[in-house]
C-alpha cells in the first residue's frame, strides 16, 4: 500500500532564504570528498557502488562498530548497466533511410508471433499480403500504417494559407476518420471491421490478424494476435531488507517553474541531512537514485544559433552549473544516474546518448555518477528497471488513446517495443542491422519520466510477468519524486513543498 511523505517548510522573514542562497554560493567549485557519508557512515570503496553483477557480495570497509554503534549504515547494492543496446558507436550514417529499421522490426516480431500461432489458431494458413484470395480465411502478419486525417505533415504546411493556418495546435490527432493499413514485403491491404481499433494502435506496430479477402479488395479482420510481454527472470526472494531507489525527472533547472529550495530538501532527504532519526533510517536505505531527463531549461532566445555575447554564455551554462551543485552532493554519498531529456543538450533522435561527463566537473570526479541514455535498462540487486524521459509515450500521446498513461506504458511491453511511432513521428537513429527499441526481456519496473502526474500499477502476464508501471511527474511542477521497495515493488511519493514569506 502506497504511502505519502510530506515535507512541509515555511521559512520566516529573509532568514532561511538567505542562508540557501548562501549555501549555493559557497558551491561555486566542487566540494571534496566528504570524510564519511552523509548519515554519518563510514566510507565505501566505490567499486561497491557501481560493480558488475557477480556472486561475489561487497564488503564494507569498515563495519559499524568500528565507528560507533550509534552512527547509521547506508545500506549497499550490486550495480549493472544494460545499456549498450542503445549505444551508438561503429554505426555510421551514409545517407541511409529508415526502410530497414522497419524491415529488421518486422522480422524481429514476426518471428515472435509465428511462435505463437500454433496455441492460437493452428488450423489456419498463413498468408502474404499478395497471396489473399477473396473469401479465404487466413492469417496475414505485418506492420500496421495508421492514415491520419489531422496528422501535420510538411507538404500540408507549405501548401495552406497562412491566414486558415488554425492558431492552437490539437494536443491528440486522432480522428474519426482514421483508417488502418497492414503492409508487409509484398504489398498492402486496406483493414475493416470492429476488431482493430485505429484510435488504439499507430504506425509502426507488428500484429497478426485472422479475417479474409472481400470483393472490394479490403481484408476483413476478425481477430487479432500481439507479441506479448516478454519472458521475465525471477525476482529475488521477496524475505530480504528493503532498500529503495529514487526515480525523480523534470527537474528543469534553470526555468521559471523550477524551485532552488525545493529541489535542495529532495537532495538533502536523499544523503540524510533532513529530518528525525526516523527519516534518516528512511533515507539509509536509498540505494541508487536515478534522474529521468529535461533535468535543465536553457532559454529558447539564446538558442537561436548566432554567436553569443559573453553574458548570454554565461546565462547558457548557469543552469548547468547549478545542476551539477546537486548532483555533487548527491553522488558525494550515493549512487546517481542521470537520463538525458528533450529540453537537454544532448542529439535529439533516439536514443539519447550520455551527457557529456564534461558538463559536470563537480559530480564526475565521483565514481558514482554515471551518464546514461535514454532509453535506460539496468539491473539494481537483480531486479531490472527499463526507462526513458517521457517522449516515447508523449508521441503516443499525440497519435493514440488510452484511458490514462500507464495504459500506453502496457501497450509497449505487449507490442514488445519501446518506441512504436519512431520513426514515423519520433525521431530515431536510423539503424541499419538492428532495432535497439525491440523488447528482448521483461523488466520488473518500467518508468517513464516528466509526466503530468504521478501513477502507478501492477502489470501481470500471462506467464506469470509481474512489472511495476510508474509515471513520474515534473518535480519542478509538482515537487513529486518516486521511491521503489527492491524488496516487494511496492513505491511511495516523496512529496516537497516550500512557502518562504518576507
Amino acid at each position: 500500500m502506497s504511502s505519502f511523505l510530506d515535507i512541509f517548510v515555511t521559512a520566516q522573514g529573509n532568514n532561511l532564504s538567505n542562508a540557501f542562497t548562501s549555501r549555493l554560493s559557497s558551491h561555486n567549485k566542487p566540494p571534496p570528498p566528504l570524510d564519511t557519508f552523509s548519515l554519518h557512515c563510514p566510507p565505501l570503496p566505490a567499486r561497491c557502488f557501481h560493480s558488475p553483477i557477480s556472486t561475489e557480495l561487497p564488503t564494507l570497509a569498515m563495519t559499524a562498530m568500528d565507528v560507533d554503534t550509534d552512527m547509521i549504515q547506508r545500506k549497499q547494492s550490486l550495480y549493472q548497466s544494460m545499456d549498450e543496446m542503445f549505444e551508438i558507436q561503429k554505426e555510421m550514417y551514409k545517407g541511409q533511410q529508415y526502410s530497414q529499421i522497419y524491415y529488421i522490426r518486422l522480422h524481429l516480431i514476426r518471428t515472435l508471433i509465428y511462435s505463437l500461432l500454433p496455441n492460437w489458431k493452428p488450423h489456419l494458413p498463413v498468408c502474404t499480403v499478395l497471396g489473399l484470395e477473396e473469401g479465404k480465411e487466413c492469417i496475414i502478419v505485418g506492420t500496421l500504417y495508421k492514415h491520419m486525417k489531422l496528422k501535420p505533415t510538411i507538404l500540408s504546411e507549405y501548401s495552406k494559407e497562412r491566414t486558415v493556418t488554425p492558431l492552437v495546435t490539437p494536443d491528440n490527432f486522432v480522428h474519426p476518420d482514421d483508417n488502418l493499413v497492414l503492409e508487409d514485403e509484398s504489398g498492402r491491404v486496406n483493414l475493416k471491421g470492429n476488431i482493430l481499433s485505429p484510435s488504439v494502435y499507430v504506425t509502426g506496430n507488428v500484429v497478426a490478424l485472422h479475417g479474409k479477402e472481400t470483393s472490394g479488395g479490403d481484408f476483413l479482420v476478425e481477430d487479432l494476435l500481439e507479441a506479448g510481454l516478454p519472458p521475465q527472470s525471477d525476482l529475488p526472494n521477496k524475505s530480504g531488507e528493503d532498500k529503495y531507489v529514487v526515480l525523480v525527472s523534470g527537474l528543469n533547472v534553470g526555468s521559471s517553474s523550477s524551485n532552488p529550495l525545493q529541489l535542495q530538501l529532495l537532495v538533502d532527504h536523499i544523503t540524510g541531512h533532513l529530518g528525525d532519526e526516523k527519516e534518516q533510517l528512511s533515507a539509509a536505505q536509498i540505494v541508487q537514485v536515478v534522474v529521468a531527463g529535461n533535468s535543465v531549461q536553457i532559454q529558447h532566445g539564446l538558442l537561436n544559433g548566432q554567436n553569443l555575447a559573453s553574458k548570454d554564455q554565461s546565462k547558457l551554462s548557469e543552469p548547468i552549473k547549478e545542476l551539477d551543485i546537486f548532483l555533487t552532493q548527491i553522488a558525494a554519498g550515493i549512487p546517481i544516474d542521470i537520463m538525458p531529456g528533450y529540453n537537454d543538450p544532448a542529439n535529439f533522435a533516439l536514443p539519447q546518448q550520455p551527457l557529456n561527463r564534461c558538463l559536470f566537473p563537480g559530480s564526475a570526479a565521483y565514481n558514482t555518477f554515471r551518464s546514461c541514455t535514454n532509453p535506460h535498462f539496468f539491473d539494481v540487486d537483480n531486479v531490472r528497471f527499463l526507462g526513458t524521459s517521457g517522449q516515447n509515450i508523449d508521441d503516443l500521446g499525440k497519435y493514440s488513446k488510452a484511458e490514462d498513461r500507464l495504459e500506453f506504458l502496457e501497450r509497449t511491453l505487449r507490442w514488445r517495443h519501446l518506441a512504436p511511432t519512431a520513426p514515423n513521428t519520433l525521431g530515431c537513429y536510423p539503424f541499419t542491422d538492428r532495432d535497439p527499441f525491440f523488447i528482448e526481456s521483461c523488466p520488473h519496473v518500467y518508468f517513464v519520466g516528466n509526466q503530468d502526474k504521478y501513477a502507478t500499477r501492477i502489470l501481470k502476464g500471462s506467464e506469470g510477468q509481474v512489472v511495476r508501471l510508474i509515471c513520474i511527474p515534473k518535480f519542478s511542477e509538482t515537487g513529486v519524486a518516486v521511491m521503489v521497495n527492491l524488496r516487494n515493488l511496492e513505491c511511495h511519493t516523496l512529496s516537497f513543498g516550500t512557502q518562504i514569506s518576507s
